[in-house]
């Protein structure tokens, strides 16, 4: 029997097919960066775009060919604030005949710590994941491998984009008025009390991902390289300035660089710095694992 899981975030659509019967084969996943946040105007109406139609046509193309059995499907952060939200998910299941299931941000954090535990990497009590999505970031606690708590950040590399609308060479002023954005939401939050001397950080998604890529010099994205491996603040540092100083288009140019995310990865790097600094943590560890291993984890390995 095959399932699928499928998310749908703010800035990209993901989805994981696996043969439940054969344990060891992790399936097969891929994603598509949409930048669907770009789309909820002013009034958080929610203006689905032609790319929005191909991507999911394209996706569910490639699961019916796997003749998949059974599928969920979520959306995250950019449903979440739609106001048109019941009409996205009615159109959805009209064209689809799939069910469209909004979560709340609680939800999401719960399946990217079920996903991303099953990483392992050095020996920890104690966990921070950190996803830092496109239009929100969600900061877990987690105790045991055990989910513990969370706070949600009004914070995502799609809306550091429409705020700050910068896409190619960012000058002194814009980093410092970024970081200090990033800093006054960071503020609001009490999390510092979690970290201990053993404990483990962890940040999944694209941001870490793409970091990893780039400090590898990866031509191919190969997750079995990406997952589990230590970035240091150091080098995360030299990669943001190679990447801050150079125009989108040229970012393309960096191998580890996935088209699609040249516009905002300046903004996932400067939320990753400064939660590194909020923590006063010199290392991280990168997952490619989340929401979608928590989906199977939660809603279809039962």
């Amino acid at each position: 029997m095959k399932a699928a899981a499928i998310d749908l975030g703010t800035n990209a659509f993901r989805f994981l097919i696996r043969d439940l019967n054969d344990k060891n084969n992790y399936g097969y996943k891929s994603r598509y960066v949409v930048g669907l946040g770009k789309y909820l105007n002013d009034n958080s109406y929610l203006v689905l775009p032609k790319l929005y139609y191909e991507t999911l046509d394209m996706i569910f193309s490639d699961i019916y060919k796997n003749n998949v059995d059974k599928i969920h499907i979520v959306g995250t952060s950019v449903f979440r604030e739609a106001l048109n939200k019941e009409e996205i998910v009615d159109n959805f299941k009209a064209r689809y005949n799939q069910n469209l299931n909004i979560i709340s941000s609680k939800t999401e954090a719960e399946l990217t710590s079920l996903g991303t535990n099953s990483l392992r990497v050095e020996s920890a009590s104690n966990k921070i994941i950190v996803d830092i999505g496109g239009g929100s970031t969600e900061i877990i606690l987690t105790l045991d491998d055990k989910f513990v708590d969370y706070v949600s950040l009004d914070l995502g590399v799609i809306k550091l984009l429409k705020i700050f609308k910068e896409t190619d060479i960012f000058s002194n002023d814009k980093i410092i008025d970024i970081k200090n954005y990033i800093k006054s939401i960071l503020s609001k939050i009490d999390l510092y009390e979690y970290i201990k001397n053993d404990t483990q950080v962890i940040f999944n998604s694209g941001t870490p991902t793409t970091l990893a890529a780039i400090s590898m010099n990866l031509i191919k994205y190969d997750p079995e390289k990406i997952n589990g491996s230590r970035l240091s603040n150091k080098i995360t540092h030299k990669i943001f300035e190679k990447l801050c100083n150079k125009t989108s288009k040229d970012r393309l140019e960096i191998n580890g660089i996935e088209k699609g995310r040249e516009e905002v990865i300046v903004y996932g790097v400067l939320i990753l710095l400064e939660i590194l600094e909020y923590f006063k943590i010199d290392h991280y560890f990168v997952s490619d694992l989340g929401v979608l291993e928590g989906i199977f984890e939660k809603y279809i390995e039962i």
